[in-house]
């Protein structure tokens, strides 16, 4: 799970909201959560404070993407036996 949540935070870091998307997908583009609506990206901001994440679950397998702080992204793949987001 840390592995391929690491794997989609370094491909989320090269997106921008210009680039085209299958409709329905999901990412974190710029720090904000963003759906791909028709052929393009919906950017809905985090809090203040927060940037869009991919995340390790604990319990199945997976990832998640979720408004987090930096530390507790960090903190959280630690916690998946992975070092760095």
């Amino acid at each position: 799970n840390g592995l391929d949540a690491q794997k989609l935070n370094a491909q989320f870091a090269t997106m921008t909201s210009n680039d085209s998307c299958t409709s329905g997908a999901q990412a974190c583009v710029s720090g904000a959560f963003a759906q791909c609506i028709g052929s393009s990206w919906e950017l809905t901001p985090c809090s203040s404070g927060l940037s869009c994440f991919a995340l390790p679950l604990v319990t199945k397998a997976g990832t998640s993407l979720a408004c987090d702080t930096q530390s507790d992204a960090e903190a959280r793949f630690v916690a998946a036996g992975v070092q760095g987001g």
